[in-house]
């Protein structure tokens, strides 16, 4: 994914600006309804809620209010959430698509 050390890579090298067009030119539609974003959340050491462990990796946390683990009586609460994406989403949407459970479509 082009993020923190791979992107400052890409940016050394000169391949930054390719990286996300790929990425983009290989958006496989089928893969959007098993993105892990839509159905798992990252939690970190102090409970702070994630769409994704790149969103985490990155710090940006669910939209709306701020929320830990410990904030919540259930998961129904985040329901209908919309998720917060940004052009390396497009990164787990490729070819069969990513997750951490393997290909998606």
């Amino acid at each position: 994914m082009p993020i923190r050390r791979f992107a400052r890579a890409l940016r050394r090298t000169g391949s930054w600006e390719r990286c996300p067009r790929l990425l983009v030119n290989h958006f496989n539609p089928k893969t959007v309804p098993e993105r892990m974003c839509r159905s798992l959340l990252s939690v970190d050491h102090a409970g702070r809620l994630f769409d994704c462990d790149f969103n985490q990796a990155l710090r940006i946390r669910l939209s709306g209010p701020e929320r830990t683990v410990f904030d919540l009586d259930g998961l129904a609460a985040l329901e209908g959430r919309p998720s917060n994406t940004d052009p390396y989403c497009f990164g787990c949407t490729v070819g069969a698509g990513s997750s951490c459970g393997g290909a998606l479509a």
